[in-house]
C-alpha cells in the first residue's frame, strides 16, 4: 500500500535588491514683501473754558404760601408713602451687582428679654412691622393655675441700617395679663393689636411716640388664641378678627384712626360638629340655650390668599373646618350668632398647634400635639400628604424666596423645613439655635431677610436668612 521513492534536490538562488528609487524635489516660499507707511494726525483744536462769577440775588420766600402748599399736599404724599410700605416690587433687587450675595445663615444678635426676678418668663409671641423695621416682642408667664393676673409687656426693638437690632427695647407696653398672640396691620406699621390671657385684645397706635394707652376692642370669656388682620378692599374698613378658646371668633371694624371698634360679627363653631359631643344633651335647660355655651375651642386659623373670604380654623379636638367670612347660617337661640362652617377635612388625633394657607397654591399646612404635619387641598377632604416629626410643631410659617418652603418649629432647638409640594425636608438650612431651649414662635422679616425665633426662655435671636438658600 506505502511504496518508499526518492527525489532530486531542487534549489534556487535568493536575490536582494539593494537600489532603491530616489527623487529629489525642491521647496521655496514666495518672497515675502515688506511696507511701512506713517500715520500722523494734522488737525489740532484747543479750547478754553472760563466760569463768569455771577452775583447771588438774596431769594425772596413768601413762608405763608409755602406752608399753605405743604399743607395741602402731604396728606396725599403721606397716603402714597403708606402704600408703598406693604410694597414688594423690591423684594429680590440687589444693589450689589459686583458681589456675589453670601449664602450663609448666620446669627447677628441675641437678646434676653428676662429679668432677674423673673424667672418663669417666656417669649409668647413676635411680630415685624410691615416695613420691617421694628420687632414687637410679647411676653408671657409659662405656667398659669387659674385666672392670669399677672402684669406683662410688649417690648419694641427697632433695627438700624447696618440691620443690628438695638441692645434694650426703644419702648415698652405694659399690659395686666400675659401676652398670648401678636399682630402687626399689614399696610399701616404704626398699628399693633395683641390678645391676652386675660381675654382682652387690645390695639396700639404707636404713631404718636407720646401715646401708649391701647384701644380696647373687645373681651372674649377665655384666653384669645389669635388675632388677624384682614386687608383692607375698596370702600371698605379694617377688620381685625380675634379667636377665643371659648369658641367664638369676634370680627371687629376699626375706624377713626384705630380708636373706635364696633363689632361686626360673631362666629361660633358648634358643638354639634364634634363627634366627641354628640351623646351629649343638647342643654340642660332646653334646646335654646345650647347657643349660649361655648363652641369648639379654637386655637389657630389663617386665610387663603386666593379666596380672600375664606378661612380655615383648627380646634384643640382636632378638628378642621373650612369656614366663610359670608356665611349667613344663624344658630339656633341667637339670630346674631352664625356658624361659618361650610365643609370639614379629615380630622386629626390631637390637639391643632397651627394652620397656614399657601401663599401660591390651594393648599394648606396643619401641625398638631400627635407630631404630625400634615398637607391639605383647599378643595379635598382628605390630607394629601402626612409628615411624622420627632417632636411636637407648635408653629408654621412660610419662607422668603422660595414660598412653597415652610419652616416647623417646636419642643427642640432645631428648625426644620420642608417643600410643601412634595412633602420632602429641605436639608441645605436645617439648623440650631444657640439657645437650646423649645422654640415658641418664629417670625419672618421679609423685607430685611431675616429670621426672629424667641425661646421659653425670653431669648430672642435674630438671624440672617437669605432669600435664595433654597
Amino acid at each position: 500500500m506505502f511504496n518508499t521513492k526518492s527525489f532530486d534536490v531542487v534549489s534556487f538562488n535568493s536575490e536582494l535588491s539593494t537600489t532603491k528609487l530616489e527623487t529629489s524635489a525642491n521647496v521655496q516660499t514666495t518672497e515675502i514683501v515688506h511696507t511701512a507707511d506713517d500715520t500722523q494726525t494734522t488737525d489740532t483744536r484747543s479750547i478754553g473754558i472760563q466760569t463768569i462769577h455771577e452775583q447771588k440775588t438774596d431769594m425772596q420766600v413768601d413762608y405763608d404760601k409755602l406752608a399753605e402748599f405743604l399743607k395741602r399736599v402731604t396728606p396725599g404724599v403721606m397716603e402714597v408713602l403708606d402704600e408703598a410700605y406693604g410694597s414688594n416690587a423690591f423684594d429680590d433687587y440687589d444693589p450689589n451687582v459686583t458681589e456675589a450675595s453670601s449664602a450663609n445663615v448666620e446669627i447677628l444678635k441675641k437678646i434676653s428679654a428676662l429679668k432677674e426676678s423673673d424667672t418663669q418668663i417666656k417669649v409668647s409671641d413676635l411680630s415685624w412691622s410691615t416695613v420691617g423695621g421694628t420687632l414687637a416682642v410679647g411676653l408671657s408667664h409659662i405656667y398659669h393655675e387659674a385666672w392670669c393676673d399677672h402684669l406683662s409687656t410688649i417690648q419694641l426693638y427697632n433695627l438700624t441700617i447696618e440691620d443690628n437690632l438695638t441692645d434694650a427695647p426703644t419702648k415698652t407696653l405694659e399690659t395686666n395679663g400675659c401676652i398670648t398672640t401678636l399682630c402687626y396691620h399689614p399696610t399701616e406699621p404704626s398699628i399693633l393689636a395683641a390678645g391676652l390671657s386675660n381675654w382682652d385684645v387690645l390695639v396700639w397706635n404707636l404713631r404718636n411716640d407720646d401715646s401708649i394707652t391701647p384701644t380696647h376692642v373687645c373681651t372674649h370669656s377665655d384666653c384669645v388664641s389669635q388675632v388677624y388682620w384682614r386687608p383692607r378692599s375698596v370702600n371698605d374698613v379694617t377688620l381685625l378678627l380675634s379667636s377665643s378658646r371659648d369658641g367664638y371668633i369676634l370680627i371687629h371694624k376699626l375706624t377713626a384712626n384705630f380708636t373706635t371698634a364696633q363689632l361686626h360679627k360673631r362666629f361660633k363653631i358648634v358643638k354639634e360638629r364634634n363627634p366627641v359631643e354628640n351623646a351629649r344633651p343638647r342643654s340642660a335647660g332646653g334646646t335654646r340655650e345650647r347657643a349660649a355655651e361655648a363652641g369648639l375651642c379654637i386655637t389657630s386659623f389663617d386665610f387663603s390668599p386666593g379666596h380672600p373670604s375664606i378661612f380655615v380654623v383648627g380646634t384643640l379636638c382636632g378638628g378642621i373646618y373650612k369656614c366663610s367670612l359670608d356665611s349667613v347660617t344663624p344658630i339656633e337661640g341667637d339670630a346674631t350668632l352664625i356658624d361659618p362652617v361650610i365643609d370639614e377635612y379629615e380630622r386629626h388625633g390631637g390637639s391643632v398647634t397651627c394652620i397656614k394657607c399657601s401663599p401660591l397654591r390651594n393648599l394648606f399646612v396643619t401641625s398638631t400635639t400627635d407630631k404630625e404635619i400634615r398637607i391639605y387641598n383647599l378643595d379635598e377632604h382628605v390630607s394629601q400628604q402626612t409628615i411624622s416629626v420627632d417632636n411636637t410643631v407648635v408653629g408654621l410659617t412660610w419662607m422668603i424666596g422660595n414660598q412653597d418652603i415652610f419652616a416647623a418649629y417646636g419642643a427642640d432647638a432645631y428648625i426644620k423645613f420642608y417643600n410643601v409640594t412634595d412633602a420632602k425636608p429641605m436639608t441645605c438650612a436645617k439648623f440650631e439655635i444657640t439657645g437650646k431651649q423649645s422654640i415658641s414662635s418664629l417670625r419672618v422679616n421679609s423685607k430685611r431677610d431675616m429670621l426672629a425665633v424667641g425661646d421659653v426662655g425670653a431669648n430672642v435671636e435674630i438671624w440672617k436668612f437669605p432669600r435664595h438658600l433654597f
